[in-house]
């Protein structure tokens, strides 16, 4: 199986960053032992981010990556885990005010988008220390710094 992406119109992910994303599901996949699956990842602008954040969440701001969750009968035989949507505008915004790279910023989204599809959250601090501590070993074992140490720094609460 696969990580399919749907790139937007305005905003293409090229194929090297495609590659990326693509080896990072496959680490995810192995490391938490997921055997053959699928997740979609659909590129999304900041406009598209907030309707669905309005739709979903209720709230009225766009983000950098949500998580939806395959809850569907079809789910055992299709092995499609769920869609993640990423916003291109809201990474590349961030990725700037906190001095990263597009690239490994949007993969330690696609990462984080996993770990919630798989029923990880920050809703406790516990379960986020959990989630970031595998993303964080993901992240290096790509070799991509942890993302979380510049944002202790820069934003009192570090989750989104």
């Amino acid at each position: 199986m696969s990580l399919t992406i749907i790139n937007h119109k305005n905003h293409k992910i090229d194929n090297d960053l495609s590659l990326k994303l693509e080896n990072a599901f496959n680490l995810i996949r192995k490391e938490e032992n997921l055997g053959d699956c699928s997740v979609n990842l659909k590129i999304v602008d900041n406009v598209e981010m907030e309707d669905l954040n309005k739709k979903y969440r209720n709230k009225d701001a766009s983000t950098n990556v949500l998580s939806f969750t395959n809850k569907d009968i079809s789910k055992k035989i299709t092995n499609e885990l769920g869609d993640i949507a990423i916003s291109y505008e809201y990474v590349i915004e961030e990725s700037a005010a906190l001095n990263k790279e597009y690239d490994d910023h949007i993969i330690h989204m696609l990462i984080h988008g996993i770990y919630h599809i798989l029923g990880f959250d920050h809703e406790n601090d516990n379960m986020a220390k959990t989630m970031e501590d595998k993303e964080i070993a993901l992240l290096s074992k790509l070799k991509i710094t942890n993302p979380y140490i510049c944002l202790l720094y820069t934003s009192p609460s570090p989750r989104d």
